[in-house]
């Protein structure tokens, strides 16, 4: 059994203000969200790039749940690694100086998990992502993360997670009150330049 999360840890400078966990997709390593660092260019960061825990067994890379029957899949054991990765970080810095940045996969993961934490986040990044239940009524949003600021992208002609995937996210956040923005972008299955860019500017406001 995994007891702890591996990942990556980089400063841009000695002087931390801000903290970015980025959290990658299926098939992803610790090094698929990297160049992110560069391209955002955040001064005065700390990034965590976390690796998911469980082996693909199709392939080369790591996931971040896997099917435990047909159809099934672990959800416990991932949140109690999650829950314990962040109790560490908000032992260790002011939770509203924390950014989520989640891709694909990393995007259900903010999604499903990092929006119910029990601490104000600086904001929550959701791209290319959807939600594992998408059909069921609950709860989606911790009550502290009301003013918690979201931002839902995607790729207008996603091949592999269909756009719909992330406007049924923003709808039911909406529904819930929070402070949810959708942020759609020309390309498929990937980070577009202009979501880099928004994300950049809200982390930096």
């Amino acid at each position: 059994m995994v007891t702890e999360l591996q990942y990556d840890f980089h400063k841009t400078s000695s002087s931390i203000q801000k903290v970015i966990v980025a959290i990658h997709g299926w098939q992803g390593d610790r090094n698929s969200m990297r160049p992110l660092i560069k391209s955002m260019n955040i001064q005065d960061a700390a990034w965590y790039l976390i690796e998911a825990p469980f082996p693909v067994k199709e392939g080369s890379g790591w996931s971040w749940s896997y099917e435990i029957s047909d159809g099934k899949w672990e959800v416990e054991e991932p949140e109690r690694l999650l829950r314990h990765f962040f109790a560490e970080l908000f032992a260790k810095y002011t939770s509203e100086n924390i950014y989520v940045i989640g891709f694909s996969q990393g995007g259900l993961v903010c999604l499903d998990f990092v929006l119910l934490l029990d601490q104000p986040l600086g904001g929550v990044f959701s791209i290319c992502g959807f939600l594992r239940e998408p059909k069921i009524d609950k709860i989606r949003l911790h009550p502290i993360q009301k003013n918690t600021p979201i931002l839902i992208g995607h790729g207008k002609n996603d091949d592999r997670v269909p756009v719909s995937a992330s406007e049924n996210a923003y709808r039911l956040l909406k529904n819930e009150k929070a402070n949810v923005e959708l942020f759609l972008y020309n390309g498929k299955h990937k980070i577009g330049m202009h979501f880099m860019k928004k994300m950049s500017e809200i982390i930096q406001a």
